[in-house]
């Protein structure tokens, strides 16, 4: 295990302790009513979205409003004091910008030709991740400084693996393929490769020490199985019905989806803590952007029958969180991934 990550077993004692108290939970098989439907039409207006995001095209963060150019834009997320955005043509399969934001409004394009979604900022804001092209027997994947967009690191990978998260110099890498099947760590300073586990990566919060995994294929049956990513073998929680797509800040929520929700979009999310007790239950025609904006408030991109909206939801209470537009037939794009399309961008500052 690298310093970087053994340096997250400093949070291993607090979940432990939860992990006492959870004792040994049984398989989570959701008993509930149905779910809360969302249509924005019927929704009060609360306030604004308070964390950064964009909105049309442009991005906000309170009073900020910075127009970063591009015809689609897509908050990537914090920088040190700057933000990166990502911008691409209207289409989104083309004309791709990494854009830093910096505290003065200022807008610098760090990088060209990598699109927004097949890149991976690093826990700490200073790096960006991404798989390059290749074949099957290598594939270059390649680290940028966030700052500047120069190359930091590289090497060649076997068997197109998952960039999945970057913890200090260590590059967090998933793969299905038997001879690497699991989670890797790279670490770019000395170039040790070492294993993790050998499941394969559902979701990783570095931050708050936690890793989702799949016990196998889950459309032969595999569940979705979250540990502690110091200790995978400490379960906090397991699913063979639903895996995890966001991460409140502080560890202690989470959001689930059907575990083979796919296409636009998935229609129904859970919000749970982390030991898996339902708190929410929310459908809609399709969700867009699911994530955190505080501790304790969810943020769904809502895509309703007419109107779409970002709508906030704490515990089965749910307002507007952006005025209701006519809701807009999706596009599906290769560069577009149906789980991370969106515009809400990560909650932590």
């Amino acid at each position: 295990m690298t310093d970087a990550l053994r340096a997250l077993a400093r949070k291993t004692a607090v979940a432990a302790a939860a992990v006492a108290v959870l004792g040994s939970t049984a398989l989570v098989v959701p008993t509930h009513a149905a779910p809360t439907d969302l249509q924005p039409e019927d929704l009060p207006r609360g306030a604004d979205i308070a964390i950064a995001h964009i909105e049309d095209g442009d991005f906000v963060q309170g009073e900020r409003v910075v127009d970063v150019g591009g015809d689609r834009s897509t908050l990537i997320g914090r920088s040190g004091r700057s933000w990166l955005v990502g911008t691409s043509d209207v289409d989104g399969v083309g004309e791709f910008r990494i854009v830093r934001v910096g505290p003065d409004d200022s807008t610098t394009v760090i990088k060209r030709g990598i699109s927004v979604f097949e890149l991976t900022l690093s826990e700490n804001g200073r790096f960006f991740v991404h798989m390059g092209r290749g074949t099957r027997r290598a594939v270059p994947i390649r680290v940028f400084s966030a700052r500047t967009g120069e190359l930091k690191a590289e090497k060649d990978f076997a068997n197109y693996p998952e960039v999945v998260a970057m913890a200090g110099p260590s590059v967090l890498l998933s793969s299905w393929v038997a001879t690497d099947l699991g989670v890797r760590s790279w670490d770019i300073t000395t170039g040790a490769i070492t294993r993790i586990t050998r499941k394969p990566a559902n979701i990783v919060d570095v931050g708050n020490n936690l890793l989702a995994t799949y016990t196998k294929d889950p459309y032969m049956g595999g569940c979705v199985r979250l540990t502690l990513l110091s200790s995978p073998s400490t379960r906090l929680w397991k699913s063979c019905s639903e895996r995890i797509v966001a991460f409140s800040p502080d560890g202690e929520r989470m959001a689930t989806v059907h575990i083979l929700s796919d296409g636009i979009g998935p229609n129904e999310v859970q919000e749970r803590e982390i030991d898996g007790t339902l708190l929410g239950d929310y459908s809609t025609g399709w969700f867009g952007a699911i994530s955190f904006e505080s501790n304790t408030d969810l943020l769904l991109e809502v895509n309703g029958d007419t109107l779409a909206s970002t709508v906030r939801c704490s515990e089965g209470a749910c307002e507007n969180a952006s005025d209701p537009v006519t809701v807009r037939n999706p596009r599906l794009s290769p560069a577009l991934p149906a789980h991370r399309t969106g515009s809400v961008g990560p909650s932590r500052t």
